[in-house]
Formats: C-alpha cells, sequence, structure tokens
C-alpha cells in the first residue's frame, strides 16, 4: 500500500495511505469530483473549515488588483487595492454572523453593512462540501474542497485550497462554463493579529444595504453587478 507522507505547517506530519497508488486519482461521475477509489457507500459531505488561528496574507485578484487579508477569533479583514480605483476598500467581516462591513474610498466616514452571500470565497469559505486531492499554495500544504452549490448562488462549481487550519490560500470558480482563479495566495504568516484592525475607525456611520449592491467594485464574483452607490439620503420630515 503506497503513502503519500507530507510535512504540515507547524511541524505536523500527515500521511495518506491509497491503494495501489502513491497519488490520488481523481474521476468525474454525474459532474460531481470524486475520488477515483473502490466505494461502497456514497460520498459524505463535511463542514468546510473556518480559519482556526490568526493570521494575515497577501494574494493576488486574478481580475486585477491584489488583496491583504488578516484573521482573528472569527473575524476577518479584507483591503483591496485595483489600479482603476484610488484608494483601497476595506471590509471587516464577522464569519460566524455572517455580516460584513465596508468602507469606500469616496466614503472615508461611512459604512455599509450587509449580509455576507454564499458565495464569497476569499480567505474563509463557509458551507460543506468534499476533499478531492492536495495541493501547495505559496509553499503551504492544503486540501482541495469541492465545495456544495449553494442555493441563489450566481456561481457555478467552487474548488478551494484550504490548509488544516482553515485558511483559503486559493479558490477557483466556474463562470458562465469556464473555470477561473478568483484569488490566489502569495504570502502568508501565522501570528497574532492587531484588534484594532477589526474595529470601524471612531465616528464612522454605518448604514445596511442590500446585498449584492456593492460586489463589484470590491471586484468580488457573486456579490452583485452592480457598482458601490452612496446609500440614500435620509428622507426629509
Amino acid at each position: 500500500m503506497g503513502k503519500d507522507c507530507r510535512r504540515q505547517a507547524g511541524g505536523c506530519g500527515r500521511c495518506r495511505a491509497v491503494a495501489g497508488i502513491s497519488v490520488p486519482a481523481f474521476a468525474v461521475a454525474a459532474g460531481v469530483l470524486i475520488l477515483g477509489l473502490p466505494s461502497v457507500s456514497p460520498a459524505r459531505a463535511d463542514p468546510v473549515p473556518l480559519p482556526a488561528t490568526d493570521f494575515a496574507l497577501k494574494a493576488d485578484l486574478k481580475r486585477g488588483g491584489t488583496i491583504d487579508i488578516a484573521h482573528s477569533h472569527g473575524r476577518m479583514r479584507v483591503e483591496i487595492q485595483k489600479s482603476n480605483i484610488p484608494g483601497s476598500m476595506v471590509g471587516i467581516i464577522d464569519l460566524n454572523a455572517r455580516s460584513m462591513l465596508v468602507r469606500t474610498p469616496n466614503l472615508p466616514n461611512m459604512a455599509v453593512e450587509i449580509e455576507l452571500p454564499p458565495e464569497y470565497v476569499l480567505g474563509a469559505l463557509t458551507g460543506t462540501g468534499l476533499r478531492v486531492g492536495e495541493d501547495t499554495v505559496a509553499g503551504e500544504a492544503c486540501d482541495l474542497w469541492k465545495i456544495d452549490p449553494q442555493m441563489k448562488s450566481a456561481l457555478g462549481p467552487t474548488t478551494a485550497c484550504i490548509t488544516p487550519d482553515g485558511i483559503a490560500l486559493r479558490t477557483a470558480v466556474e463562470i458562465k462554463g469556464t473555470k477561473q482563479t478568483v484569488f490566489e495566495a502569495t504570502s502568508l504568516t501565522r501570528a497574532p493579529q492587531d484588534q484594532k484592525q477589526f474595529q470601524l475607525p471612531p465616528g464612522t456611520q454605518v448604514m445596511k444595504v442590500p446585498k449584492g449592491k456593492i460586489g463589484a467594485a470590491l471586484g468580488i464574483p457573486g456579490l452583485g453587478g452592480a457598482p458601490a452607490e452612496a446609500p440614500p439620503a435620509p428622507a426629509k420630515p
């Protein structure tokens, strides 16, 4: 019985034995990626792991731009810079509450709050899926997860490479029949994060808006096609 053994980050080793082969073989059956091994029962989906440690990473957005992500205790800070937009856009995400506060350069003293849609794919994913392989991104070993389709999702099949401690390092989605890498980490550091970066600046006004209104400006597929727009002015009494 062949074994595929690799040294994991943090000094932990992982070995997986696959009958007759040293690398997982894959097959496409009924439109779902499954392990190419004998099976006596249907594959069972597992919860996709959420980040379990403090980290900071940098990544390239394949539609242009760069992204910095930090995480601590279930909160993520996402800062996106795009060449065609002055300044940077910052999102503060509560992964447990599935909500996002977004600040844009044109509204420095205001943040908009939206529900985090199921197709959010940067740095962390939620839902269930199947482990379908292994890979390495930015020098980090990660499991390939075929994510279960989400209801009302604007995206096609999604595959993410997620570390054993829940950090999504690369995400590929099928958009209009074509598989595209949405983002891919270029560096990752596990270290305690400054908690101040997960808080809005004092005096910031927060206004809730329907999800899908700011996705295009953030460059995140599936968050909506409309560009970012200022919240409506309060009605006059």
